[in-house]
């Protein structure tokens, strides 16, 4: 019994005695900060005080204006931009200091572009089937920013085109051909189904928007296709999303570039973890 008692005492000196030595180091430093004796954690006595020994944060916003308005107001020697153009992303990263003199870099900004409403509306309708009725619910909806072609390649109002689209019939014809000879004999038969429209008839659509907040207004190509059955079932699908998607991102990327471009932020592509 009085073993265990003694290893014990001994193991709290031996505590105490580290958790002074750790003490008097902390005490040297710029930062309040103290050691607990028990497993020699360094606790932080920051938010004792007044203000804060350092200033630190993270901003987050879908404001380019703001996430460069704050960035330059708080940029310093070693401020650097990330750029993450693919995702419409950037970090600042504030208080990355430099190779002689690194700073802890967890003073950020971040801006994350929001899609705009009729944007995710055209990428939730892209590729989906739909009903008549329904595609022309969505084309009257987002009229504002649509309208219509034929296959001539003249406009057509994008009210006119939701009418067209309600009023489509499926005509089917059927033909067959035989033939016959001494030794051999021969038959096809041939279906043809057509939809067709007492209105003229859209092919494709242009549906116009700002994409994300902060970039240009853009056009999108969509091309309207009709599958026959006992109902005729719609599909709109953006023709060259992906190379619209680069698109964005470059002209996000060039932004960001040129409002730094009198600043001390230097600007990457790319993604940088501390």
């Amino acid at each position: 019994m009085s073993q265990t008692v003694d290893a014990t005492a001994i193991n709290q000196i031996r505590d105490l005695v580290q958790g002074q030595e750790v003490n008097s180091v902390l005490s040297h430093q710029p930062c309040d900060a103290v050691a607990i004796p028990h497993d020699l954690s360094i606790h932080s006595l920051e938010n004792l005080n007044l203000g804060r020994y350092r200033f630190r944060g993270a901003l987050k916003t879908t404001s380019i204006e703001d996430f460069t308005r704050y960035s330059t107001g708080f940029a310093t020697v070693g401020t650097r931009c990330f750029i993450d153009a693919d995702n419409m992303k950037a970090v600042t990263v504030l208080n990355l200091g430099t190779l002689g003199e690194p700073g802890h870099a967890d003073n950020t900004a971040t801006v994350q572009l929001k899609k705009t409403a009729p944007y995710a509306a055209l990428l939730e309708i892209n590729g989906d089937r739909k009903s008549q009725k329904e595609l022309a619910e969505w084309v009257e909806d987002y009229a504002d920013f649509l309208m219509g072609f034929d296959a001539n390649g003249e406009v057509i109002p994008a009210k006119k085109a939701a009418a067209a689209l309600r009023k489509i019939t499926i005509e089917s014809n059927q033909s067959a051909d035989f033939e016959d000879n001494d030794f051999s004999g021969k038959r096809s038969l041939m279906e043809s189904v057509e939809a067709k429209t007492k209105d003229i008839m859209p092919v494709a659509f242009e549906f116009s928007c700002v994409p994300f907040e902060g970039l240009q207004d853009r056009p999108f190509k969509l091309r309207l296709s009709i599958i026959t059955g006992d109902r005729p079932v719609l599909v709109l699908r953006v023709a060259q999303l992906e190379a619209a998607q680069e698109a964005m991102a470059t002209e996000f990327r060039d932004l960001l570039v040129e409002k730094f471009k009198d600043s001390q932020v230097e600007t990457f592509i790319g993604v940088f973890n501390a």
